[in-house]
């Protein structure tokens, strides 16, 4: 089944943006709201955001006309009958949703997958109000749909593994970074950030900083442009509420809402952002707030609601962190890291130490990440380079982990061809700058002269591979990109495959 024609209920600024996204990548859209003012004002946001990118340069006015033109906005539900994928993005009602997955139930044909955005409610709860629970996804979209890559996806427990594909391939279609995530409350990215919003707020409930302070050593601390005060006022504090009194309700003390923020939430004001920076407050407010990342991350990956790799892809593609909690923690070392952690379980009694953070105290190791997938189907082995944040940038481990899965495949008996490919919108842009930057400022360019032979080393085993080699071309590749496509016997692009030096 490929989805040719897609759905979204709900035209506000989390459904238009959806339409907006989906419409700019080619694919037909019906928007549907309850009244013609909401369709109309749903229409007039994607109209202001297009026109801002062709300002921009983003777009010219002929493909800004094509993308409206593939947006159909309507109150008339009926009209999604025959979609391939309905979105629902209305407003967070569990007892509305499932009203509206059941009417939808009764107008969609049975091949129609449903998907919800919600950030909140379990996708098997919603799904149960359906009647194709084997079709029933979760999608969950960050805001700003159009410019935020990140792309939660939440199968529930019936959820079928068609169905899984086939929301894989659309997030690739919509050129979306999806991460994948089990049916938990706040599923990955929300777990962690909300409580970092809401000790935040705690910080200045027990007077240890003002608010001016808490933002400047946050952007420092996360190397972010807008503390979690300021990005409250922007996303609106109703929304950090909402969210906090969720994950209380469902996960317990540790996440509900301090005073600080119940308080603001009822007197209906932003955050007043005025004041002096006090950066002697440094290091508790640090500890305080990568305490709590840490503490949720480690959670997170020892209840399996998601892996490692993607709980960071998480932080530095939705959140635009510049790390993600476990790469952070690696930066500090597992040492301090843990003896942070251990300051916040003392502080909140109810949480405990993470089992899995306190064997890597032990052993004094590091977290480690697989950057290069491989499986093998139909006598086919696909190994495909998976860093989208950063455009599958090659680096010393990923260049090892690629040496690796390559020799397995090539060795594998049962495997007659291996297919090389790049998750996200990049085949592999080159070479991490990042790497050569850290060697450089170490004087350790005899390194860089190293990872430079024994990367012509991986190239001269594809190449002379007795193995047919398939390079699968769906986006950039770039530099030592480049070189590993051309390495292959065969290259297989589509429309969006270039190659360039």
């Amino acid at each position: 089944m490929n989805i040719q024609k897609v759905g979204v209920i709900g035209a506000g600024a989390m459904g238009s943006g959806i339409a907006q996204k989906i419409a700019q990548e080619g694919i037909p859209v019906i928007m549907v709201d309850i009244k013609d003012t909401f369709v109309q004002k749903g229409i007039d946001t994607i109209k202001n955001t297009l026109s801002d990118g062709v300002k921009r340069g983003l777009f010219t006015n002929e493909q800004t006309e094509k993308i409206l033109n593939r947006i159909r906005g309507t109150t008339n539900i009926n009209e999604v009958e025959d979609t391939d994928l309905i979105i629902e993005a209305i407003f967070e009602d569990m007892n509305v949703k499932k009203d509206l997955f059941q009417r939808l139930s009764t107008v969609c044909k049975e091949k129609t997958v449903f998907a919800s955005n919600t950030s909140s409610y379990s996708i098997t709860e919603l799904a149960a109000s359906s009647n194709r629970a084997d079709r029933f996804i979760g999608l969950h979209f960050f805001y700003h749909p159009v410019k935020n890559r990140l792309l939660e996806i939440i199968p529930g427990k019936k959820t079928s593994q068609q169905t899984i594909s086939l929301v894989s391939t659309f997030s690739i279609l919509i050129s979306k970074i999806a991460i994948h995530v089990d049916d938990a409350p706040g599923f990955t990215v929300n777990r962690f950030f909300v409580p970092w919003l809401n000790e935040s707020t705690r910080l200045l409930e027990e007077g240890i900083a003002n608010i001016p302070t808490i933002d400047d050593i946050a952007k420092k601390v996360f190397k972010i442009s807008i503390g979690p005060f300021e990005l409250m006022n922007i996303t609106g504090i109703p929304i950090a509420y909402h969210s906090t009194v969720g994950l209380g309700n469902k996960l317990g003390e540790f996440y509900l809402p301090s005073q600080c923020l119940k308080q603001q939430f009822e007197k209906q004001k932003n955050w007043d952002l005025k004041g002096e920076i006090d950066p002697l407050k440094i290091e508790v407010i640090e500890e305080r707030l990568l305490g709590t990342v840490f503490i949720v991350a480690c959670s997170l990956l020892e209840e399996k609601v998601s892996s490692i790799e993607d709980i960071d892809r998480g932080a530095k593609v939705g959140l635009r962190w510049s790390l993600g909690p476990f790469e952070m923690m690696n930066k500090y070392g597992i040492k301090r890291s843990y003896e942070i952690v251990t300051e916040i379980v003392k502080k909140y009694p109810l949480l405990k130490m993470p089992l899995i953070l306190k064997q890597k105290y032990e052993q004094n190791k590091e977290w480690t990440f697989t950057y290069v997938d491989h499986e093998i189907k139909n006598n086919i082995a696909r190994i495909r380079i998976n860093r989208p944040e950063v455009m599958n940038a090659i680096n010393e481990e990923v260049i090892s982990q690629l040496d690796k899965q390559f020799t397995a495949a090539e060795k594998d008996s049962h495997v007659k061809a291996i297919v090389l490919e790049g998750a996200g919108k990049a085949f592999v842009a080159g070479a991490d700058i990042q790497y050569f930057i850290k060697k450089i400022e170490k004087n350790k360019i005899d390194e860089i002269c190293l990872f430079t032979r024994y990367g012509h080393e991986v190239l001269n085993k594809i190449d002379t591979s007795k193995k047919l080699v398939i390079v699968k071309l769906d986006g950039l590749a770039l530099g030592g990109g480049a070189e590993i496509a051309l390495a292959a016997d065969t290259i297989i692009a589509t429309e969006k495959g270039s190659i360039g030096f």
